[in-house]
C-alpha cells in the first residue's frame, strides 16, 4: 500500500507521539480522571432516578394523606384561636369587624397557597428488566460520555447521544436504550497536533477534571445523605423483614387525620 508524503508524516508523528513516555504518563493520567468522573456521574444519575422512581411512589401512596394532614392542621390552629377568642370575648370575637390577632394578620398577609400538583407514580420495573435498563445505561456511558474526550467535535456529539441515553434510562425505556446500544461510535477524522499542542490539551482537561471530580463527590454525598434516601434505605430494610414502611406510615397518617378531625368539629 503506497502512502502520501504526507500521510507517512502523519504516520511518524503518531509513532513518535505513542513512544512518548511523559505524554503517554500524562494520558494514563486523564485515563483515570475520565473513569472517575464517568464513574461519578454514573453513580449520581443512578442515585438521583432512583430516587425520583420512590419519591413518586411516596407520593402515590402518602401525598394526598400528608397535604391532608398540612391543611387540617392550618384549619385547627385557626380554630383553636377563634375558641381563645370567644373563652376570652364572648360572641363579638366572632363578629367580620373584630380585629385580627397577630398571628392571623401574618398569616393572611403572607400566606400564598398553591394548588397541589400531584406527581403520578412511575410504574415500576420487573427486577430483570430493572436490571437490564441499568447494565445497557452503565455500557452506553462507558462509550458516549462526552467526558470521555478531550476533542471540541467529538465531545459535543457525544453530549447529544448522551442526553439521549440519560433521557431513556429516566424514563426505563428498554427498547429505547437497546436501539442505542445498536448505534454505532462516531469516526473522526482528526487533524494532527504537534507535541506540545496535545500536551496542553491534555493538561488542560486533567485541571478541569480535578475541579469537577471534588463538586461532583460533594453532590453524590448530598444526595446519600438527603432524608428522601434515607426513607428509601429504611423502606427496603423494611422490606426485607416482611414490612410495608410506606403502608405503616399511611395508617400513622390516617389515624392522626382522623384525631384531627374530630378535634376540629369539637371546635367548630
Amino acid at each position: 500500500m503506497m502512502f502520501s508524503k504526507r500521510r507517512r508524516g502523519f504516520l511518524r508523528q503518531a509513532i513518535d507521539q505513542s513512544q512518548d513516555v511523559d505524554l503517554n504518563a500524562l494520558r494514563d493520567e486523564l485515563a483515570r480522571k475520565q473513569e472517575r468522573v464517568a464513574d461519578l456521574e454514573l453513580e449520581l444519575f443512578d442515585a438521583w432516578s432512583d430516587l425520583r422512581r420512590f419519591e413518586s411512589e411516596v407520593e402515590g401512596r402518602l401525598g394526598a394523606s400528608q397535604r391532608r394532614l398540612a391543611e387540617l392542621e392550618k384549619e385547627l390552629a385557626q380554630a383553636r384561636r377563634k375558641a381563645a377568642r370567644r373563652a376570652q370575648w364572648g360572641e363579638r370575637a366572632d363578629s367580620p369587624d373584630f380585629p385580627l390577632d397577630a398571628a392571623e394578620q401574618f398569616e393572611r398577609a403572607w400566606r400564598q397557597d398553591a394548588p397541589a400538583q400531584p406527581v403520578s407514580p412511575k410504574a415500576i420495573e420487573d427486577e430483570d428488566s430493572r436490571a437490564e435498563v441499568k447494565s445497557l445505561y452503565r455500557k452506553l456511558a462507558k462509550r458516549f460520555h462526552p467526558d470521555l474526550t478531550t476533542d471540541a467535535a467529538e465531545k459535543s456529539w457525544r453530549e447529544k447521544v448522551m442526553a439521549e441515553v440519560n433521557q431513556a434510562y429516566a424514563a426505563g425505556d428498554l427498547g429505547a436504550l437497546r436501539a442505542l446500544d445498536k448505534r454505532p461510535d462516531r469516526s473522526v477524522e482528526l487533524a494532527p497536533k504537534t507535541r506540545e499542542e496535545v500536551m496542553t490539551e491534555i493538561a488542560a482537561e486533567v485541571r478541569r477534571l480535578d475541579r469537577l471530580i471534588p463538586q461532583l463527590e460533594g453532590e453524590l454525598n448530598r444526595v446519600i445523605q438527603s432524608s428522601s434516601l434515607q426513607l428509601k434505605l429504611e423502606t427496603t430494610m423494611a422490606k426485607r423483614q416482611g414490612r410495608d414502611l410506606l403502608g405503616e406510615m399511611a395508617s400513622e397518617l390516617r389515624v392522626e387525620i382522623a384525631r384531627l378531625e374530630a378535634e376540629l368539629a369539637a371546635l367548630s
